[in-house]
């Protein structure tokens, strides 16, 4: 540890450790090994490797330059989202039917966005009828993920959905952050009261430049609340638990996926979040190595982030419009070809009802329901019944690729060519795209009932950067090499090899092996929503 931290950081632990083990109790003993996972949720696997090769993050490029820490790409599946790598990560679940982070869900019969408590609650809800073991079970901690996967603390998205559970439990939360702050009240008011007038004078500049309120009284109590009060409770929470011996905590910072949306991946604010969380990373290891027994600290990403171009800036149209409005093209004949594959043209016997189409902009993709129904349509039915939608989407030059089921699969059309998940290669894509990612949701489709009838990808009109479909300039969630590829960053002594991860349930597979006292069966529960590995 002397040649990663300063001798001060190595004092400050250790005084720490004394202090707080001095005040808080410690918790039973469950597991031969520790574990401290931290979340940097969005961050780009190229921006961390420029901060290793820069000493951007001087820490993290310590620890990866020294050969105490491997960093590997990761691949996690598709969507490239929050909600369905923690679903794979924590819960071991392979197909969560999980496809966005804000979808029309036909369970529900209504929208569902994952930054409401209710609708995280219900989703978990529904995850958690499977039998499995979580990451986190049996006394683990997480704070701020969307999941609370059994830990045994309410700090996560879905908790938040019943006050009076969070009101019993509060003094629980509260055990051991007075006697462990680092900053006299004063002093972290006083920093706090200058982030927050930063925060209110950027917001109203880029607003007024912009001439667009859209998310911004959001995006301001995100920054003071949620990225600076929230993210200091939960970094000094994470630093109790390894005093107390808590045996698995799951620290998820948002702060950089948050800046990323509204500002863009590149911009300077989003980049300066990337410098602060390397000081707290610095803390977290140096109270890992301090406490007896240690922690096994790994770092990872979830996905990247993409430069988003909204479709409203560059055609004054919102999506919605742009599908179900105006004089409509010809669907392509090679594309109704290749979408009935060898099928006859269908036609419809029966009437059948006519519903609202629901158009959710879920970033750089989108998910369009033409139907509410349980069961979603496929090709045929599509051609049959919407080839107006159809010729709308697959010809506009803004949208990059349009998926769907057909039959017990599903496709893409792209550039007027119709491809399976095997014919991807072959398909004239954007070198900004990844042709393993494309295929891999084509193969996740079929198992994601709740995904739309469509799902469209914003084109890739410029290196690192999308049409978008929502309002932000900053998009993950589709399929470009920037969006898909991740980072686990581990120590190289640690019992398991973590490098050539290629899905998020194979990393939930090789730490329950250490980390739940060896590997635990495998459940293969109702696969209507979920099917664990």
């Amino acid at each position: 540890m002397n040649d990663i931290i300063s001798p001060q950081l190595q004092s400050w632990a250790r005084e720490y450790v004394r202090r707080v083990g001095a005040k808080v109790p410690p918790v039973p003993a469950s597991r031969r090994r520790k574990l401290l996972v931290v979340h940097l949720d969005g961050v780009p696997k190229a921006h961390l490797d420029e901060a290793v090769r820069t000493g951007r993050m001087p820490f993290l490029s310590k620890l990866v330059r020294s050969g105490t820490y491997s960093l590997d790409d990761a691949f996690w599946g598709s969507p490239a989202s929050t909600p369905f790598f923690q679903a794979g990560f924590l819960y071991g679940l392979r197909h969560p039917n999980l496809p966005a982070y804000s979808w029309f869900d036909r369970e529900l019969g209504r929208k569902v966005q994952m930054n409401t408590p209710r609708d995280a609650l219900a989703i978990e809800e529904r995850l958690g009828r499977r039998e499995g073991a979580s990451l986190l079970a049996d006394g683990g901690h997480t704070y701020f993920s969307l999941f609370q996967a059994q830990a045994n603390n309410r700090l996560c998205m879905s908790t938040l959905a019943n006050f009076k559970v969070m009101a019993r439990g509060f003094k629980h939360e509260m055990e051991g952050v007075l006697v462990a702050r680092t900053q006299t009240p004063l002093s972290y008011l006083r920093g706090l009261g200058k982030d927050a007038w930063r925060a209110f004078t950027e917001v109203y500049r880029w607003s007024r430049a912009l001439r667009d309120w859209r998310h911004e009284g959001g995006f301001l109590i995100s920054r003071v609340f949620l990225q600076r009060l929230g993210w200091s409770f939960a970094h000094t929470k994470a630093l109790v638990d390894m005093v107390r011996g808590v045996p698995a905590v799951y620290l998820v910072y948002g702060n950089y996926d948050e800046v990323a949306h509204r500002r863009g991946p590149q911009s300077e604010q989003a980049l300066s979040e990337l410098r602060r969380v390397d000081a707290y990373l610095a803390e977290l290891y140096a109270v890992a190595r301090t406490v007896d027994p240690g922690y096994d600290l790994v770092f990872l990403t979830d996905h990247g982030h993409v430069d988003s171009l909204p479709l409203e800036q560059r055609t004054s149209q919102r999506l919605e419009a742009l599908l179900l409005q105006g004089e409509a093209p010809p669907l392509s004949e090679d594309v109704a070809r290749g979408l009935l594959d060898g099928r006859p043209h269908p036609v419809e016997s029966e009437p059948w009802a006519t519903e609202e189409p629901v158009v959710i902009e879920s970033g750089n993709f989108s998910h369009v329901y033409l139907t509410r129904g349980l069961q979603p349509l496929e090709a045929a039915q599509l051609v049959a019944r919407h080839p107006e939608v159809l010729a709308r989407a697959t010809r506009h030059p803004d949208i990059g690729i349009v998926a769907m089921r057909r039959g017990d699969s599903a496709v893409a059309v792209i550039n007027g060519g119709v491809y399976g998940p095997d014919d991807i290669d072959s398909a004239p894509l954007s070198t900004e795209f990844s042709r393993r990612a494309v295929a891999d949701y084509l193969r996740e489709l079929p198992h994601m009932s709740t995904a739309g009838d469509l799902v469209l990808f914003g084109q890739a009109v410029r290196k690192g950067g999308t049409v978008g479909f929502a309002w932000e300039f900053g998009s993950h969630g589709g399929l470009t090499r920037t969006e898909t590829s991740s980072v686990i960053c581990w120590p190289t002594d640690l019992p398991v090899d973590l490098s050539g991860l290629g899905h998020c349930t194979q990393l939930h597979e090789r730490l329950s092996e250490v980390y739940r006292d060896g590997a635990r069966p495998v459940v293969y529960p109702d696969t209507r929503f979920a099917e664990a590995t």
